[in-house]
């Protein structure tokens, strides 16, 4: 009789000390919506500093204009027209040049002309001499251009400058033989002037913004680390400009952009597609964006076994010590938690729960969490008391990612990435306004965090 109760005491040790093993839940996947029905788009207004080709176009431009017409009868001249600097200022959709000059001018005058000893002719009466800022100050005079910008589809500027005012501050009038040469300056003088349009618009033409397009262009395709949260990439597809606009010596012009982003835990292959031509410029404002950010499941176990380990509940008279837990693929919405514990009992406990996000607390959570269906089973054929809800609340209370602080640093550091000097004399500048969850989606090996962005973005070149 003896013998038969010390055997059922230890069977009944060995039946309490057993490991508890339930069967590994299944997996199953839940297919991720694409975002391509959803095209993010970047307004991205750059500013040009003119002064660099303003001043090449000065330099470029003759600062003395001569010019002369002999006749045997009547007024012969000739002149030389010096102009200052040119002042340049930008209003709207026109770019305005102002030019001072000054002037001299010779004249002589002949009221009667033989050709019957020379076959050039001969004044047959002493020729009147005179002049206009010689021997003194200079004539002044007063001139303006105007010119007006396109960009053509495939970002050349377009430019048509006009000649818009000659002004004669000082006239020349010879009251000696009754003759007003202002008006014959003015045609002179404007003829040679007409011909610097083209040359300024030919100077204009030469700005190349194509090359600092493209270098933006370049920077969105090419993945940029973000450290632990991977790499970013744009994947640009399609790009726009608004009509240009001046405000004295800086031109504005807004880049639209469309693009596909997505953050990959692997540097992608770099592949920079061609740059297209323009198309069709629809305002929009600042940057919205769609991101997955791709979140692999050992790091957030690795975040909630340091919540969890070492923490225990009691459950009659027993402890439960909990010392880890993973996450383990999905099941439809679910996740598959696996709880590994020991104390009175140890061996491991399968939960499933479908993870929901807070948009306001910008929080992933499981309120439905609850024992595996495989492993109920286990616990009611070998320990039935773990059966018990004080587990699962539990679980409940740490399995909670608080995003905040993880899409505070993600936005500092594409932050960091916006504002920064892409090439020489190219500088981004840029300001994250809003970085917030908007889905998620349970994958065998990692969890698809959807996230969207707000804000403005600069160039300046």
């Amino acid at each position: 009789m003896k013998q038969l109760i010390f055997l059922y005491s230890l069977l009944s040790i060995l039946i309490s000390c057993k490991t508890i093993e339930p069967v590994v839940p299944e997996t199953q996947l839940e297919e991720v919506p694409q975002i391509s029905h959803r095209e993010s788009t970047l307004s991205l207004p750059i500013k040009i500093d003119l002064q660099p080709y303003l001043t090449l176009t000065e330099k470029s431009l003759p600062k003395t204009f001569t010019g002369k017409e002999e006749n045997c009868e009547g007024v012969s001249y000739s002149y030389k027209f010096t102009r200052e600097p040119i002042q340049f200022s930008g209003k709207g959709e026109f770019l305005s040049y102002d030019v001072d000059g000054k002037y001299l001018l010779y004249l002589n005058y002949c009221p009667d002309c033989t050709t019957l000893f020379d076959s050039k002719g001969t004044c047959v009466i002493p020729r009147i001499y005179a002049s206009c800022g010689v021997g003194e100050p200079m004539r002044r005079v007063s001139v303006a251009y105007t010119t007006k910008f396109k960009i053509s589809p495939d970002f050349k500027f377009k430019t048509t400058t006009e000649l818009t005012k000659f002004q004669t501050i000082d006239p020349c009038e010879i009251t000696v033989f009754n003759y007003n040469a202002t008006d014959k300056l003015r045609k002179e003088v404007t003829t040679v002037l007409n011909d610097l349009e083209k040359v300024i618009d030919e100077q204009i033409a030469s700005i190349n913004i194509r090359s600092d397009i493209e270098e933006v262009w370049k920077m969105l395709a090419s993945p940029t680390s973000l450290g632990k949260y991977g790499y970013f990439t744009a994947y640009p597809k399609a790009v726009s400009l608004s009509d240009i606009r001046f405000d004295k010596k800086v031109a504005y012009v807004d880049l639209s952009l469309t693009f596909t982003p997505q953050i990959s835990t692997h540097k992608p292959e770099m592949v920079v597609p061609k740059l297209p031509n323009l198309g069709e410029h629809k305002a929009h404002k600042g940057f919205n964006i769609d991101v997955d950010i791709v979140a692999g499941y050992d790091s957030l176990s690795s975040i909630l076994t340091s919540e969890l380990k070492g923490k225990s509940v009691t459950i009659k008279n027993n402890e439960v010590i909990f010392t880890g837990i993973q996450i383990q693929g999905a099941a439809s919405k679910q996740l598959n938690l696996k709880v590994d514990f020991e104390g009175k009992r140890q061996g491991t406990l399968y939960l499933v729960g479908t993870p929901v996000f807070d948009s306001t607390a910008q929080k992933i959570y499981f309120p439905d969490l609850t024992f595996d269906l495989k492993t109920k089973d286990a616990l009611l054929k070998s320990a039935k008391w773990m059966f018990n809800t004080k587990i699962t609340n539990m679980m409940r209370e740490f399995a909670i990612f608080d995003l905040t602080p993880h899409l505070e640093e993600l936005k500092t550091m594409v932050q960091k990435e916006m504002n920064r000097e892409l090439t020489e004399g190219v500088k981004l500048n840029g300001t994250v306004k809003d970085l917030k969850l908007v889905g998620i989606y349970p994958q065998l090996n990692q969890l698809i965090i959807r996230v969207n962005s707000t804000g403005d973005l600069k160039l300046s070149m």
